[in-house]
């Protein structure tokens, strides 16, 4: 979730209204007696004042609004040294991890786990965590780029390090559904030549998830916007879309799976529009080999990108708001209930940005988000490539997706069609 393939502003256009009542003609997806699915959020969200700052996961409103907590563990970073050399991870990154699970639990909630040895662009490993002069630090690109667990000399010792980490947390948050890979695909779109290596870790925590963890689904998400070759920059220019599908999907034969476990987010460039997206979606590669499917993560932008060049001028990168996610949300549960899906995850319970920084030209909120905003821009571009206006977008691509606003006001179409399915009892698994 952290961050998209490459975004094209020029395809970054929703379609008009009227898909929304191509979509309405469908029917609703209100279950009938009992629903399949399990409804699961995360707390994540951009935090720029108080003791703790950045992409965190907060308790947000989930007591209230989920039969699942999802810990999306992507923002905290790993202790890939702890972990290789078989001792307990830093005492301040542990606290946190006791602490998320603590809430969650006392909550009265289920776990949804997702760890992941990659990095957010999907292409590097996972920021470890280490104590520096008495002082736990963050570290992202500590590792090379597509880094291969096969050929490198030390792969074993990460490997056993990642399933150390993935049996620590198992232990830790007691889970009934675990992702051990988060989006694992997109290592293979990143780098193809280190993919059976990954495939090699993944597996081995897998294995270990399962040991720890019996009875549960354990599995790796897999991003089908990619994966169906529609994501940006997940098929060569000039194949076919569905030649990068056939071989994405060969290229999972070896990947162990107790569940197809879907992410996927089409307004950033997979389909040209809401009505567009394909009656199969969700469901396409799953039915393909008689799995299972659940929603790993989804979601929908509910307000405009608007997004501003190096040169200064601001233009709208994505039109939606909140009928368009309602849209979605409402595909998304039908499709669930139809299928027998157990688990449907919307990724975030609230907006991770403030509303009206996602539809500002320039900054003219606080001096802390348009900081942030800043970090994210960077300094001004050095070559063909616009890195600030690239910056800003992956800033903004999952801004507001939140069944609820940044500060916690529910979305009247989103958080009721969402409280509708809730109200429905769940069956008999």
């Amino acid at each position: 979730m952290l961050h998209p393939l490459p975004l094209r502003p020029s395809l970054r256009r929703v379609g008009p209204l009227v898909a929304l009542v191509l979509w309405a003609a469908c029917g609703s997806s209100t279950p009938g007696t009992t629903r399949t699915y399990r409804l699961a959020a995360s707390g994540s969200q951009l935090v720029v004042t108080g003791p703790s700052t950045g992409l965190l996961l907060t308790q947000a409103d989930l007591a209230t609004d989920v039969d699942v907590v999802a810990i999306h563990q992507e923002f905290y970073g790993v202790p890939w040294e702890a972990f290789a050399a078989g001792g307990p991870p830093p005492p301040g990154w542990a606290g946190t991890m006791s602490r998320l699970a603590s809430e969650a639990r006392t909550a009265g909630k289920q776990v949804f786990l997702s760890v992941s040895p990659l990095d957010g662009n999907r292409s590097s490993l996972a920021p470890r965590v280490r104590v520096i002069g008495g002082t736990e630090v963050v570290e992202s690109d500590w590792a090379p780029r597509c880094w291969d667990f096969r050929t490198a000399a030390d792969g074993p010792t990460w490997r056993d390090a990642y399933v150390r980490y993935v049996e620590w947390m198992a232990d830790l948050f007691e889970p009934e559904f675990l992702n051990v890979g988060i989006e694992l695909n997109l290592w293979d779109v990143a780098c193809p030549s280190a993919w059976e290596g990954m495939v090699d870790v993944v597996n081995a925590a897998y294995d270990a998830a399962r040991s720890r963890r019996p009875g549960i689904p354990v599995f790796p998400s897999i991003q089908i916007d990619a994966l169906y070759g529609l994501a940006p920059g997940s098929c060569p220019p000039g194949t076919d879309a569905g030649v990068c599908y056939e071989t994405g999907y060969a290229h999972l034969a070896r990947v162990k799976r107790d569940r197809f476990a879907v992410s996927s987010y089409p307004y950033l460039g997979a389909v040209p529009s809401l009505g567009a997206l394909p009656a199969d979606w969700f469901t396409r590669a799953a039915r393909r080999g008689g799995e299972r499917a659940l929603i790993a993560e989804a979601g929908w932008l509910s307000t405009p990108l608007v997004a501003q060049t190096s040169e200064g001028a601001c233009f709208t990168a994505l039109t939606s708001d909140e009928r368009f996610a309602a849209a979605y949300l409402e595909r998304l549960l039908s499709d669930a209930q139809a299928a027998g899906m157990d688990l449907v995850t919307w990724i975030s319970d609230r907006d991770l940005l403030i509303a009206p920084l996602m539809t500002d030209c320039g900054c003219h909120q606080s001096a802390e988000w348009c900081a942030v905003r800043d970090l994210f821009r960077g300094p001004p571009p050095t070559g063909s490539e616009d890195t600030q206006l690239q910056g800003e977008l992956r800033m903004k691509a999952f801004g507001a997706m939140g069944l609820r606003t940044y500060d916690g006001a529910p979305k009247p179409a989103v958080h009721r069609r969402w409280e509708e399915s809730r109200s429905v009892p769940l069956g008999t698994p």
